[in-house]
């Protein structure tokens, strides 16, 4: 019963913290998978007659061969399929809409809210944190750079950033930054723009239609650094 409990509390960790696991070297998952396939087949062993009083064998012709496979592909088969850098593409372009603003977005507020729905695939071996941001260039090259909403707002004050995430974190389908992607994964959501530097009386659907240029970017949390631009699809 003990290896039976071990075994599923191990699974369970595994299901819910892929991310964190992530993080962790290639050994160190290929371990915790083997501790959660040994707890298991230790858990049927008093069922087995065939190695009834034979621990020793059963460990070595059973458990032994049923953790290889696991450190093969951790150790050998995942670097062979892993590549370089995150990308990225557009799949919707969604405004959060109120029934009583004609199209325009308010929701309490004056500000337009995009929610574009994203994929972001990750082709490296660790786990990757991503910031995504929105740029939209007009025709005098001049740019405008929104910053999608965060999972953590620094200080304690009110601010629209918070009042949004707050409005919108029960709701599965939206990701706040920064992305955390799973090794050789991908996520797909819609993330959250406040669009709040439109001139008076413009909609944000007219600002795209002035735009030269629009384009979502993923940067480094820690430095900034851009690591992949695509462009906004008018879908």
């Amino acid at each position: 019963m003990a290896a039976l409990l071990i075994a599923i509390v191990t699974v369970v960790f595994i299901s819910q913290n892929v991310s964190r696991l992530g993080s962790e070297s290639l050994l160190v998952r290929a371990l915790l998978l083997s501790v959660a396939i040994v707890a298991a087949l230790v858990a049927v062993y008093p069922f087995n007659p065939i190695f009834t009083g034979k621990p020793g064998a059963y460990a070595l012709t059973v458990c032994v061969p049923a953790i290889i496979p696991g450190f093969i592909y951790y150790l050998l088969l995942m670097p062979a399929q892993a590549g370089l850098g995150v990308t990225a593409e557009q799949i919707q372009s969604q405004l959060i809409t109120d029934s009583s603003s004609s199209g325009i977005i308010e929701v309490g507020f004056s500000y337009p809210i995009y929610t574009p729905t994203i994929t972001v695939s990750n082709r490296e071996l660790f786990t990757k944190q991503v910031n995504v941001f929105l740029r939209m260039t007009d025709g005098n090259n001049e740019s405008a750079l929104f910053r999608a909403v965060r999972t953590r707002i620094p200080g304690s004050s009110l601010s629209v950033e918070a009042t949004v995430r707050g409005m919108l974190s029960d709701r599965a389908e939206y990701l706040f930054i920064p992305l955390e992607i799973p090794p050789l994964r991908s996520i797909t959501g819609r993330v959250v723009f406040i669009i709040s530097n439109l001139e008076d009386g413009s909609t944000f659907t007219e600002a795209l239609g002035r735009a030269y240029q629009a384009q979502f970017e993923l940067r480094n949390p820690e430095n900034g650094e851009l690591l992949y631009e695509f462009p906004l699809t008018r879908i």
